[in-house]
């Protein structure tokens, strides 16, 4: 029997085992900042996330939940458990895809050397700090990462072995990552050429030299062979592009489908042709690439490169020597493609004004450069064989130094916030909020756990990002305000026609910003007829004042201001949550606006308890805020 036949299987099985035993051991069930809860509540009812709408991760997510509650698991535990799936799954493929290129480009070295290397290198990939913290959330990038190691792996197998089946696999993989976070992929599409013609750049070196001999010669090599004519001609290319199309359409026609369902939550609402393009095309956030802050890309280089080192960490040596091996062994196109990948993603996220979960766009380029890794392990052997058992150890020291940076087991954002609202808002409270992610954990518990129904939550806008999610969630509070707020919806869209299903809300004209009001002072009106506290977090309440729609005499009411005395928890103020201890926290983006939030609750409760004389709880507000500051000033 083949030994390498007896060895692979078992090593993939480990490169599957061995990563998810690792996210899974300090891996926190709960809902994390962002979008986390946005793709909770999208999994579990089959809705449309925010653009571009991820149909592939929504259904696949959807269909995975639906399995893992036959077996009793909660909703967002099976989501923790697809992500550290999607990246142990591709921990393997990723190991497949360097064992035939090592066996490939050192067919002398022993088969256990070679898979020692493999299955350390793609180990390696989710034990660093990026890929081990985004393994374990509910969120999209470890199904890119899965997009993208099957991509990769369907390619290699296809160059090598020339299977058509090969190219579904790819296919398949360049399917799930166009229908999830597309960026990424749209990018590392150009790149996938160079699996079709690998000595692309030493032909064209060679064209150069023909050209400067004859010009002759030239108008004849150019007809022959160049690299496009070639590329058109290429009835695999056409296949892989054929298959590609056909189910990327797949995803996004289940989406168009769903967009025409009455669903509590369906982002952009892409049921027409003008929507879905404004949807897939990135929204409203799209408009953020369009513009370079003048010296942006300056101040953003350190961090992606301190996440680039964090990511790679004690092998980092080891990617530099394997460019060094393959630049040697002259297999430039792997070089082309992984370092050229990772520079395209960096000058992209470098002009990008964008804080929340920056890093994890990175991912897929972080996954390319491990690949790199193994020639690097293989340019050490070459000088002395033992040290092969010096790469296991190094995965093990890099897993003792990372888990306690990952660790999210008291991370639990979700049920700390949604605690805060519990005790800070009294029965049948009315409360504006302008924090993403409180509004959209709110409605994720309110609509799975039935989290406190008596509440009206919305976003400072009223519409959050669809119209008709207040009419959905708040069917009879809807029917006292309708003709305000069918009004106010109908001058928004007559304005702007996708900021009634986006986000955004542009109050320009003088129409628009009385029907506004009116909805508000309705609210204001019922509120005070039930008796019932009309509350805002600071953002929204400075909003409101600024239009006339609410006082200066507002009081605490926990985190929130108040337009009544609530008599609510005063608890807040001690800011007793475990996860702003967490050392999570200080490489957590995604955290910036909540912390912000806080700042300004505090900073609200400072003068309020200043105000009335409370010189004791001014004490712990006062106490609490220079904890926040100092807080913000090591996060920056």
């Amino acid at each position: 029997m083949n030994i390498r036949s007896f060895l692979v299987p078992i090593a993939a099985l480990m490169a599957f085992a061995i990563p998810a035993c690792i996210v899974l051991s300090n891996a926190g069930y709960f809902l994390g900042f962002a979008d986390a809860a946005e793709f909770a509540l999208v999994t579990r009812i089959g809705g449309i996330a925010h653009p571009p709408g991820f149909p592939a991760y929504v259904l696949t997510g959807k269909i995975w939940s639906m399995m893992m509650h036959l077996l009793g698991v909660s909703h967002i535990k099976a989501m923790v458990w697809f992500s550290v799936y999607c990246t142990a799954t591709a921990s393997t493929l990723v190991f497949l895809t360097m064992s035939r290129w090592l066996k490939k480009y050192y067919p002398e070295t022993s088969e256990i050397s070679l898979i020692i290397v493999g299955l350390v290198s793609a180990v390696s990939f989710v034990t660093g700090i990026t890929a081990w913290y985004w393994a374990g959330n509910v969120e999209v990038y470890a199904m890119q990462v899965l997009a993208f190691a099957i991509t990769f792996y369907g390619l290699t197998a296809f160059q090598m072995d020339r299977k058509k089946h090969q190219l579904i696999i790819s296919a398949f993989g360049i399917s799930l990552g166009l229908a999830n976070h597309h960026l990424t992929m749209v990018l590392v599409l150009p790149f996938l050429l160079l699996f079709f013609k690998p000595d692309l750049f030493e032909q064209i070196k060679v064209l150069k030299k023909d050209v400067t001999k004859n010009k002759k010669q030239k108008e004849e090599t150019t007809s022959k062979t160049t690299f496009i004519s070639q590329l058109i001609k290429s009835k695999d290319l056409r296949l892989l592009l054929l298959y590609s199309f056909l189910m990327t359409s797949s995803f996004y026609c289940w989406m168009i489908f769903r967009a025409g369902i009455d669903l509590p939550f369906k982002f952009g609402n892409p049921d027409n042709f003008s929507r879905f393009l404004y949807h897939i095309a990135g929204g409203a956030w799209i408009e953020n690439t369009g513009t370079t802050v003048k010296g942006l890309i300056a101040l953003r280089f350190p961090y992606f490169m301190s996440i680039t080192f964090g990511q790679i960490f004690l092998f980092m040596p080891f990617l530099i020597l394997g460019f060094v091996e393959l630049f040697r062994k002259k297999r430039y196109h792997l070089i082309y493609i992984c370092l050229g990948y990772y520079l395209l993603i960096l000058l992209y996220q470098l002009r990008i004004d964008q804080t929340s979960d920056t890093d994890a766009y990175m991912l897929p380029s972080f996954l390319l450069l491990t690949m790199i890794i193994p020639f690097g392990f293989m340019y050490v052997l070459s000088f002395n064989k033992l040290f092969i058992y010096l790469f296991p150890v190094l995965l093990i020291t890099q897993v003792y130094l990372h888990f306690p940076k990952t660790d999210k087991r008291h991370f639990n954002i979700n049920e700390a916030l949604m605690q805060e609202l519990d005790r800070s808002a009294p029965l049948n409270s009315t409360i504006l909020i302008a924090d993403w992610t409180t509004v959209i954990q709110y409605y994720y518990c309110r609509i799975a756990d039935h989290f406190r129904p008596d509440l009206i939550v919305l976003n400072y806008d009223l519409k959050f990002t669809n119209y008709k999610i207040l009419p959905a969630v708040y069917p009879e509070y809807y029917k006292e305000i309708k003709p305000e707020y069918d009004h106010f919806i109908e001058l928004l869209g007559a304005s702007h026609p996708q900021e009634i299903y986006n986000t955004g809300c542009s109050l320009d004209t003088p129409e628009l910003l009385n029907a506004f009001d009116s909805v508000i002072v309705k609210m204001k009106e019922l509120a005070a007829q039930k008796n019932a506290p009309f509350m805002c977090d600071p953002k929204a309440y400075i909003f409101l004042l600024r239009n006339n729609l609410l006082s200066n005499q507002g009081v605490m009411s926990g985190c929130f201001v108040s337009n009544m005395q609530t008599n609510s928890s005063k608890a807040f103020l001690n800011l007793d949550y475990a996860w702003l201890n967490s050392p999570i926290l200080l490489k957590e983006p995604s955290a910036t606006d909540k912390i912000v939030d806080i700042e300004a609750a505090l900073d609200f409760s400072k003068n309020y308890y200043k105000g009335i004389g409370n010189d004791s709880l001014l004490y712990i507000a006062e106490t609490s805020y220079e904890k926040i500051k100092e807080l913000q000033r090591k996060m920056k």
